[in-house]
């Protein structure tokens, strides 16, 4: 029977002694961890951009450069208000269940006179716990339901008094039964959910008194721990090393104590390693578990059973170290304050006499090398108590001389605690009047000072906020403090104060990166960019690898103020999964400015959530920019489209919109690239006329000249004033000079060509004016419909570049099949067979105009031979001219401009009996081409092949306001020829 209880007391005492070492462990890692990585940081990014290139192209001598706006995003550092969970009062409320279950159990242990003494501190808990704010029993007496509570612990605790037979083991069982019962009851009745927070909160005073009990009561353990520490291996002899061992580690101990003290109570730190106080106060508390089995013999009187003492005093363990971690867990430096400081004066007191009392008593058997320890508490000469009396006497004086700091920090805390259980439960008014009552006891305290600064900031009083902030950085302080009232003043626009508050911050915190961010990006809004790039730097090198923001802000600021990239040796970093996106957006920024093509592929793991956040979309964007300046190109239309087509990122719609444009370009899918732009202008170009002016240009690059000048011609009037120049060339090719003119003067007003005067004379004559490659160019533009062919292309050998011969070819030949000019195309390709080597580019030209003029004469054998099948051109020709099959799907885009594909490839479809592909092709073309006759044309003949007479009808009625009035004569012409044909048709079905 006494060994099935001495297995359920060890079981027990295990699990106490894990609780402990839990609490241990948990103080530990906060200290650890620091009061700012608590706090936390959040990220305040915004976004800025940089016009930088897109692409380029040369039509006429004249070379267009379109720009885009690259994004980048520069972050700042955002302290974080000081919040912590609702379970932190739970998890401190269950400690102390355990540890006043632990504490009751041992009492009953006592003598009378003892016990009743103990469970009188208990009693005064019971009452300051507040359990009248539960209302629990409130009709009959607001107290009524604390007295059921104490009647029922004084009870209990007579009952297991006066048994004696009981055993600790049940009654702190029972203790922990009881504990759990009354919480059940509480939480079931009570009328607040946080009743928990608000007992805890409530007793603290007692739970305060409890704690600096037990630093009193362990201020001796680390002597004594010493002393066994140098003579628990001592078997005699008479060289006195135990007493050199014991006061030379008493001597270290002794300034360790001294410099802490230094840097708590008079911040004087030579930066020397030292152990803190909270790691004394861990130490003490570990040895403590084996003096106090030594020190039983001091406390026989008090006590009828073994082991008592060492209950007790792991019961106060348990509620001392789980007061010191709720503390700290809730941010609260003033009672961490109280701790440190208390345990450095009480250690201090106490170690003194403590080396008096081992020296007066046992020097002589330490001399003789004997285990000491195995009577230290058997004294001499001075007894224990006596001298304990003078430590406290010391211990006294000493909080004298430092005025009493720990009472007034005390109640600071006590109000700090009742101002967060305010704020648990949405009274800010109440909160900031206790965080208030704080400020009386300590105007300089973190805490209170913090969450005032939180308040204000939330009801945007921001001066009084300021005002918070930085007296929360005057005393125990973080980051944060400096961060938030220097951003305070940034909103103010007070940036040189803001620059001088992070200056503080640095002094006070040399290696925070946090601070040399946002100090760089202070000097960015002065324009001080050597010190913004400085301070990011030396950031950066301060936090080593953990500085993917200060890097990312580095590229910003460098690609803003358009460094060199001599300059940026480290900062361009390789990208890969773990690269944070917003480096990825500067570094690709940075690369767009300089039109630099990166090597790395695209990163789908930077996109791993369905809602984008600006970062992403800004990547996605930035990608699709820096793809026109590479070779190759990784087509990630699958990865646009899937959050393009996602409700949730409608926010991000017109960035993605056009990422997929860009996406399409880069992947020869020009139609998909012009729809995606088309879709920009009609929903967002009202105010923008930026995508009217990529369709325009890209619709007069290809020499699409009605398209162009519609869209080139909104982009002007919608403010994109560079759309002019391009504007009055293509107006040059489709009005007459007078009308042409009007458009041009436009242009020199706004000086945008260097030297005007050889288009003023082309614009005025149709003579050359110098034998220069410029001056053929442009006498052939302005004047190639009222000349011959001869004239045209005897000047056009002339002009030493192929490219720019090829391209006044096709304007040429271009013109020829939109006016129908059978004879003079004819006469154009004669020219040219004689007088150029075939290539690939020629041919498709000649191949192009013989078949949509439908030219029988010409022998094309020599041009078939030179097509490069391998392109999509290639592929066209030799399919309409050999009856190949080189046409695939992904062909198609590529060649949606080019009006023969149109004519062949839609009646091949219906040929396929492929009717809807058919009609969705030509309506496809007719929509991005309305001013198209070809396309007209297509249109009306796969409508009557469909039956879609009606369809056929509208298109031809619509021709005749967008096209020439000789282009609307042949589409009605064909209109009518077709319309007999299927009355014939249905006259036969009939």
């Amino acid at each position: 029977m006494e060994n099935h209880s001495f297995n359920k007391e060890t079981i027990v005492k295990y699990i106490s002694i894990t609780a402990l070492i839990s609490n241990i462990l948990i103080l530990l890692t906060l200290k650890i961890e620091g009061l700012s990585e608590r706090i936390g940081w959040g990220i305040n990014g915004y976004v800025d951009t940089i016009k930088t290139p897109l692409f380029d192209f040369e039509k006429w001598q004249t070379v267009f450069s379109i720009q885009v706006d690259s994004f980048l995003v520069l972050e700042n550092y955002v302290g974080n208000n000081i919040t912590f969970s609702t379970e932190i009062y739970t998890f401190y409320g269950l400690a102390l269940l355990i540890g006043f279950s632990i504490f009751l159990g041992s009492i009953s242990g006592l003598t009378r006179i003892w016990h009743a003494v103990l469970f009188g501190i208990f009693a005064l808990l019971i009452g300051t716990l507040h359990l009248e704010n539960l209302q629990i029993l409130s009709s009959i007496h607001d107290k009524a339901f604390t007295g059921v509570v104490l009647l029922i612990y004084i009870a209990v605790s007579y009952y297991f008094h006066v048994k004696k037979t009981i055993n600790f083991t049940y009654r702190l069982l029972c203790y922990l039964f009881i504990g759990g019962i009354l919480s059940s009851i509480i939480s079931l009745l009570g009328n607040t959910e946080y009743w928990i927070a608000e007992s805890v909160s409530y007793s603290f005073g007692s739970l305060a008194i409890l704690s600096l009990l037990f630093v009193l009561f362990i201020s001796t353990a680390i002597p004594f721990g010493i002393l066994f520490l140098t003579s628990f291996k001592n078997i005699g002899g008479n060289n006195g090393d135990s007493a050199r061992h014991f006061y030379v580690f008493y001597t270290i101990y002794s300034l360790n104590l001294v410099y802490a003290y230094l840097v708590e109570f008079h911040s004087i730190d030579w930066g020397l390693y030292y152990i803190p106080p909270a790691l004394l106060f861990v130490i003490s508390t570990v040895v403590g578990l084996y003096i106090i089995k030594q020190q039983e013999e001091l406390f026989h009187i008090a006590v009828r059973e073994s082991q008592i003492i060492y209950w007790i005093y792991l019961g106060g363990s348990i509620i001392a170290t789980a007061t010191y971690c709720f503390h700290l867990a809730i941010f609260d430096t003033s009672f961490t304050h109280v701790m440190d400081q208390s345990i450095l004066i009480l250690f201090i007191g106490f170690g003194f006499v403590s080396v008096i009392y081992i020296s007066y008593n046992f020097y002589d058997v330490l001399k003789k090398n004997l285990p000491a320890y195995k009577v230290a508490f058997k004294p001499q000469n001075i007894d224990f108590l006596s001298t304990w009396a003078i430590g406290l006497l010391l211990s006294i004086g000493l909080f004298y001389i430092n005025n009493f700091n720990v009472y007034r920090n005390s109640w600071v805390a006590y109000y700090n605690g009742l101002g967060d259980i305010e704020l648990l439960q949405d009274n800010a008014y109440l909160a900031e009047e206790r965080y208030n009552f704080s400020n009386m006891y300590n105007s300089w305290n973190f805490k209170g000072n913090y969450m005032l600064g939180s308040i204000a900031e939330q009801n945007k009083k921001y001066s009084a906020a300021y005002v918070r902030f930085d007296k929360s950085s005057k005393e125990t302080t973080t980051p944060q403090s400096f961060i938030k009232s220097a951003q305070l003043q940034v909103n103010n626009k007070n940036l040189l104060e803001a620059i001088l508050i992070l200056q503080k911050g640095i002094q006070q915190f040399p290696s925070n990166k946090e601070i040399y961010n946002n100090l760089a990006l202070s000097f960015y809004e002065i324009n001080e960019i050597d010190s913004t790039l400085f301070y990011l730097d030396k950031g950066q090198k301060i936090s080593g690898e953990d500085s993917n923001i200060l890097s990312s802000n580095f590229l910003g600021v460098a690609t803003l103020s358009k460094t060199d990239i001599t300059k940026l040796e480290g900062h361009l970093n390789e990208l890969n999964n773990s690269t944070k996106v917003s480096e990825a957006v500067n570094q690709l920024a940075y690369l767009n400015s300089n039109a630099v093509g990166g090597n790395k592929p695209f990163i789908p793991d930077f996109l791993a959530d369905s809602l984008l956040n600006g970062d992403q979309v800004s990547y996605i964007y930035n990608y699709t920019i820096n793809a026109t300046f590479r070779d190759g190109y990784n087509d990630i239309d699958k990865y646009i489209s899937k959050y393009l087509n996602n409700y949730e990122n409608s926010e991000y719609k017109q960035q993605l919109l056009f990422a997929s444009a860009l996406n399409n370009l880069n992947s020869e899918k020009y139609y998909s690239s012009w729809s995606n732009f088309d879709e920009l202008s009609n929903k967002y170009g009202q105010t923008n006329g930026y995508y009217d002016f990529l369709l325009g240009l890209n619709a007069f690059q290809n020499n699409k000249f009605e398209l162009a000048y519609e869209h080139l011609n909104t982009a002007f009037k919608t403010g994109q004033t560079s759309a002019i120049y391009p504007l009055a060339l293509v107006a040059s090719q489709l009005k007459s000079k007078v009308e042409s003119k009007k458009i041009w003067d436009n242009v020199f007003k706004l000086n945008m060509i260097e030297d005007p005067s050889i288009i003023k004379y082309y614009l005025d004559n149709d003579k050359i004016r110098d034998f220069t490659a410029t001056d053929y160019v442009n006498y052939i533009v302005f004047n190639h419909k009222k000349k011959s062919v001869q004239d045209l292309f005897q000047h056009i050998l002339k002009i030493s570049s192929e490219q720019n011969q090829i391209e006044l070819i096709e304007l040429l030949l271009q013109d020829y099949i939109s006016n129908r000019d059978t004879d003079k195309a004819i006469a154009l390709i004669k020219e040219v067979e004689a007088s150029f080597t075939l290539n690939n580019e020629l041919a498709t030209l000649i191949l192009h105009t013989n078949y949509l003029l439908k030219i029988s004469s010409l022998n094309i054998d020599d041009l078939i031979k030179v097509l490069d099948t391998t392109s999509a051109e290639g592929k066209l020709y030799s399919d309409i001219y050999k009856n190949t099959n080189f046409l695939k799907n992904e062909d198609v885009e590529s060649l949606f401009w080019n009006d023969a594909f149109g004519e062949f490839y839609s009646s091949k479809l219906i040929s396929e009996e492929k009717t809807e592909e058919a009609y969705q092709l030509v309506s496809d073309l007719l929509k991005v081409n309305p001013y198209s006759e070809i396309a007209t044309a297509n249109y009306i003949r796969v409508c009557f092949k469909l039956g879609l007479k009606q369809y056929a009808e509208s298109s031809r009625l619509e021709a005749e306001y967008l096209l020439s009035s000789s282009a609307s004569n042949r589409i009605n012409e064909l209109y009518s020829r077709l319309k007999i044909e299927y009355q014939k048709e249905i006259s036969t079905w009939e």
